[in-house]
Parts: structure tokens; sequence; C-alpha cells
């Protein structure tokens, strides 16, 4: 399972990256300074999202929150642009949630 939530916050991360940098090339060919400004914020997100996904690893719930705020976010400041990136995400946000931690067996010595 958390191998799942690490690849889908990788592509997610990578779609978000695409995302966020064309919007910002837009918002700056159009003189838009809020549309490109988002676009920044959600290309330093996305970039983020990837970092989250491998620390779902350790700490599952905390990861699993920041994804799906991510990917909210993304969705709102970035629009149609970032669909892609919402849907992996949002569900390696989700996954990330089933997480099983391993449990030690105490020895007998």
């Amino acid at each position: 399972m958390k191998i799942w939530v690490a690849v889908l916050s990788i592509l997610g991360g990578l779609a978000g990256l695409t995302s966020g940098f064309m919007v910002t090339a837009f918002g700056v060919g159009f003189s838009e300074d809020a549309m490109a400004d988002s676009g920044a914020a959600v290309f330093w997100v996305s970039f983020l999202s990837i970092f989250f996904g491998f620390l779902a690893w350790k700490f599952p719930k905390f990861s699993g929150i920041v994804l799906l705020i991510c990917a909210i976010y993304g969705f709102i400041a970035n629009g149609l642009f970032f669909t892609i990136a919402f849907i992996f995400l949002f569900i390696a946000g989700i996954l990330s949630f089933f997480i099983k931690k391993k449990q030690t067996v105490p020895s007998a010595a």
C-alpha cells in the first residue's frame, strides 16, 4: 500500500509541477499577476506533495492529511489544469490512511 502512495504522489506531483509551470507561464504571458502567483504557489505545493508521499511511510496519517490539502488547494488555485494531479494526490491521500504500521514483536530473552 505504501508503494502506491509514493507512486501516486510522484505522478500527482509531476502533473502538478507541469500544471503550476503552465499557469505561471500563461499568467506572465498575459500579464495576470494573480494567475502567475497562484501557479507558482501550486508549483511548490506539488513539489512538497512528492516529499509527503515518501513521508507517508513513517507518518501515514499526517501525510495523508497534507496530501489531501495539497490536492484541494491545487485544484482551487489552478482549476482544470490541476485535474490529473488532483486525482492522483487525492487517491494517494486517502490510501495513506490505510497504511498499517509494522508491529514489533517483543523478544523473549
